[in-house]
């Protein structure tokens, strides 16, 4: 049995970052080809991304002089950071593909983690660019998570435990009965703080280069070569990372309840499609507004914490 368990686990996790990995960098052509679209231009194919990488893994980086080993070795850390979350979001199957560690607080500090080591790196550069990049994407992180960790604590209570595997079990078993004021109060939240940490408008602009509006983009000026493709993939991986933490958490439905090969299928594609309709949503939005002035983005920021507080307490007063 021991045996089993462990088969199940492995499968699961290389059958998530596979797809993980090889879905990410289309996700991102997806968004840029629609927002081509819908302001009327051609854009560049699906395959660009996946063309750039490959371009930029094969030279090697270029430092700046005032670099140190935090610049050199932070890309490794943002990238494993981001891998070690995909690992444990049960996305394909309603259950653990690591046992014992799909808690949405580690998850969260995994994404905290990465954001810290590239905040290092845009410093240790010396670039005034980084370092202004990186203060307004540690400042809005500091207005971020709490609306991030409150949202998810509203699906913790009502499934009255914290590890994913459990929330995304309790939402495919409440099935409709779980769409409730409390849920979609969260729901909202969280996608207000998705489109933060993915740098979508009105928060960043991920197509600029004008150095007075950008943020992530910001932090990604000194880097070049594999540090700059290591920097860009990790921002495209965790696209879709928190893509399918919000399908785990508020929309479970269509995941395996079972390790067999039918529901396993259905649930890569369910699991795809709702990736991509949240990919969509992002260019949508990319399209219909403009990026708003940096200090108006903490009250959107405070939405998103006072609706994800409203919904966990409708969820302790009114379960």
């Amino acid at each position: 049995m021991e045996l089993t368990a462990t088969a199940t686990s492995v499968f699961l996790i290389a059958l998530q970052l596979s797809v993980f990995v090889a879905f990410a960098p289309f996700v991102a052509a997806t968004i840029r080809k629609t927002k081509a679209r819908l302001q009327g231009r051609r854009g560049p194919g699906i395959t660009q991304p996946y063309r750039d990488l490959i371009k930029w893994w094969g030279k090697a980086p270029l430092e700046s002089s005032a670099a140190g080993p935090v610049a050199r070795y932070a890309p490794a850390v943002v990238l494993g950071s981001i891998v070690a979350a995909a690992v444990l979001v049960p996305w394909v199957a309603s259950r653990e593909p690591l046992p014992g560690t799909a808690d949405l607080i580690v998850v969260v500090g995994l994404f905290a983690a990465a954001r810290f080591a590239l905040a290092l790196a845009a410093l240790d550069t010396g670039s005034a660019f980084g370092g202004m990049g990186s203060s307004r994407d540690v400042a809005l992180s500091a207005l971020a998570e709490p609306g991030l960790m409150l949202a998810l604590a509203g699906t913790a209570v009502a499934a009255g435990s914290s590890n994913l595997a459990t929330i995304s079990a309790f939402g495919i078993v409440s099935g409709v009965g779980l769409l409730g004021p409390a849920h979609l109060l969260a729901a909202v939240a969280f996608g207000i703080v998705v489109v933060a940490e993915t740098g979508h408008h009105p928060f960043d602009n991920p197509d600029t280069h004008l150095e007075l509006t950008m943020v992530h983009e910001g932090m990604l000026l000194e880097s070049s070569g594999r540090a700059l493709a290591t920097l860009l993939f990790a921002s495209e991986l965790k696209l879709v990372v928190l893509a399918a933490l919000f399908s785990a958490a508020f929309l479970p439905f269509g995941a395996a309840t079972e390790i067999a090969a039918g529901p396993i299928a259905l649930g890569l594609l369910v699991g795809l499609v709702k990736i991509l309709a949240v990919a969509q949503v992002l260019a949508i939005i990319d399209s219909m507004l403009a990026k708003s002035r940096f200090f108006a983005l903490p009250d959107l920021l405070g939405l998103a914490s006072l609706l994800a507080l409203t919904g966990l307490a409708i969820q302790v007063l009114l379960p």
